[in-house]
């Protein structure tokens, strides 16, 4: 009796949609902090020492 079961290939459509629910994951993580970066970068205050040099 043979107690070894079939090895069965992942189904096509769920491979892509899982990889495109990744990529889509990852674009928006990418998207998210660029976002924050540039806004703390525009809201940044320099402070100037007026008894400097």
């Amino acid at each position: 009796m043979n107690t070894r079961h079939p090895h069965r290939t992942p189904d096509f459509f769920a491979v892509l949609l899982v990889l495109v629910v990744i990529g889509f994951g990852m674009t928006l993580a990418i998207q998210i902090g660029t976002a924050d970066r540039d806004r703390m970068v525009d809201t940044e205050v320099v402070q100037v020492d007026p008894n400097a040099g």
